[in-house]
């Protein structure tokens, strides 16, 4: 019969081994900084672009926005076949995205005067790029933490 120092260690051991492996899958399960930050600067640029406010700009910006979101969706879908996700989307952060991009937008449509531009699209493009940038990687240490400690519904994991 095993004695209770030895019964306490072999707890401590699996309590371990618990909280060592679901931190292995809370680290692959992250996206990469570089993922990320690619994103947010091809967004920005295009965000920029925009409020830039001639047929050019606006060209230059919808194809910006349009190789950003694809080329994330298909590198993201990729990295997630090959890692693996555990989390769906949930509805506030989803809530939260629509919310920075309505505010971006709103600023994006008061016409500076000709004497701030090409710098207030530079700066407006900068400042998308950082939130976006600080949302994704907020949102990422959210299901990080989820992940973590347990805190999730079993319906919020991926099929």
């Amino acid at each position: 019969m095993a004695t209770p120092a030895a019964e306490g260690s072999d707890t401590r051991a699996n309590v371990s081994a618990i909280e060592s492996a679901r931190q292995a899958a809370v680290d692959r399960t992250r996206r990469p900084r570089w993922l990320v930050a690619a994103y947010s600067l091809t967004l920005g640029a295009a965000f920029g672009m925009a409020t830039l406010r001639t047929p050019t700009s606006w060209a230059v910006a919808g194809i910006l926005f349009a190789v950003g979101v694809v080329g994330f969706l298909i590198i993201n879908a990729r990295l997630r076949r090959r890692k693996g996700s555990l989390l769906k989307v949930s509805g506030g952060s989803t809530l939260g995205l629509i919310a920075m991009i309505v505010v971006m937008t709103f600023i994006g449509q008061f016409p500076p005067a000709d004497s701030w531009q090409p710098w207030f699209a530079i700066g407006v493009g900068v400042a998308f790029a950082a939130v976006g940038y600080l949302y994704i990687r907020w949102d990422d240490a959210d299901t990080a933490k989820k992940l973590a400690t347990g805190d999730f519904d079993p319906s919020d994991l991926m099929p």
